[in-house]
């Protein structure tokens, strides 16, 4: 049986090379940063949306204040003519006159100021578009070098995983039938660690000594013996 012991424990270190591939910290590194990266491509996306939104607005607002102020310019025009016109016209039409160019040219010189004002945001909204752009850009760029690296790591770990399959089969090829049931049994119960030491008559699984019956039974090595209390596998050739 020394030889079939030797095969169930290359074979569990195999098993533990498995689990192993498949809980690697650099691949999850990875996909932790392709989530960051992709979150902030999103929201600089939906910031880069909403500025665009935001100019649009505006220059929509500048276009019809450039048209109210052609208005409000041809009506204090008017309003004007009326006044050097107007002849015999009694103190009150002149004051009323008066107060209605006065109140044009007010309301003209709010709309220019304000469409000064847009304009200056429009511009600063403009430069910060561009910015996000280039945010964007950047964080693109990375974000698909990430998913560049982690399909490399992928494939890589999933070349050495078909390699450690193709060597556990091998293994276990070897394995007589009766063996091959023992193993499945205790790979139920423990995937990686179904194989243990027997160490000073105590089974290094659970770390619980056994019956002299079972410890005899292993030294002996006519056939596989279970740990009593845990159901690994035990082995004494080490």
């Amino acid at each position: 049986m020394l030889r079939q012991e030797r095969l169930l424990w290359r074979l569990q270190e195999l098993k533990q090379e498995e689990v192993a591939l498949t809980q690697t910290e650099e691949l999850k590194a990875i996909m932790g940063r392709l989530k960051d990266f992709r979150g902030k491509v999103q929201t600089g996306e939906q910031e880069l949306q909403s500025l665009l939104e935001m100019i649009e607005k505006m220059e929509n607002e500048v276009a019809e204040l450039e048209k109210k102020s052609s208005y409000w310019a041809e009506q204090v025009k008017i309003s004007k003519d009326k006044l050097y016109e107007t002849k015999g016209s009694s103190l009150k039409e002149l004051l009323s006159l008066q107060q209605s160019v006065l109140k044009l040219e007010s309301q003209g010189k709010e709309a220019e100021n304000k469409y000064w004002e847009l304009l200056k945001k429009i511009e600063e909204c403009k430069q910060k578009k561009d910015e996000y752009k280039e945010t964007i850009k950047v964080l693109q760029i990375e974000f698909d070098e990430g998913v560049t690296q982690y399909q490399k790591m992928k494939a890589e770990i999933e070349l050495k995983f078909a390699e450690i399959k193709s060597k556990q089969e091998e293994v276990q090829e070897q394995l007589f039938p009766e063996v091959v049931k023992l193993f499945q049994e205790a790979e139920r119960h423990y995937p990686a660690s179904f194989v243990a030491k027997l160490h000073k008559n105590t089974c290094l699984g659970c770390h619980i000594g056994l019956s002299l019956a079972s410890v005899k039974r292993v030294k002996e090595g006519k056939v596989l013996q279970h740990c009593d209390n845990c159901g690994r596998i035990l082995i004494d050739f080490f």
